[in-house]
């Protein structure tokens, strides 16, 4: 009986410093993914910064648009405002071409039917007589 325990004995010993040399492949397998995601996790963490950057950017940008389009929107308004004022002013005879058109623009025709229909028979004569004749001008 003491020989079974001690040959059990001594097979246990030889087995223990086998079995302690394997090697343990799942610590290694989760080695390798903990390194490959610590390294994801630091080059995401370099790529978000790098976008944080570019926001920071982006928002100062857009900031700056927003107050330009403002300054213009305003510029706008005066100019408008000057412009209704001087419409007025020479609608009340206080620029030039009171009777005219307004800003610039073709001055009203203040002739009568008459003088213009005369005016328009000389153009047809000198250009085309016999047009002018059917349409009852004296040439």
């Amino acid at each position: 009986m003491i020989r079974n325990k001690l040959i059990i004995f001594v097979g246990l010993i030889c087995i223990c410093p086998a079995h302690a040399d394997t090697v343990d492949y799942i610590d290694m397998q989760l080695d390798a993914q903990i390194s490959e995601l610590t390294n994801r996790r630091d080059k995401l963490k370099l790529d978000l910064e790098a976008c944080e950057k570019n926001t920071r950017g982006y928002k100062i940008a857009g900031i700056s648009t927003l107050a330009a389009t403002g300054i213009g929107v305003v510029g706008n308004i005066k100019l408008a405002q000057e412009i209704e004022k001087q419409k007025l002013l020479k609608g009340k005879g206080g620029g030039t071409g009171a009777i005219g058109g307004g800003a610039g623009g073709p001055k009203a025709d203040t002739r009568t039917e008459e003088q213009k229909a005369s005016a328009e028979c000389q153009m047809f004569c000198a250009d085309m007589p016999e047009d002018a004749r059917e349409l009852g001008c004296e040439c």
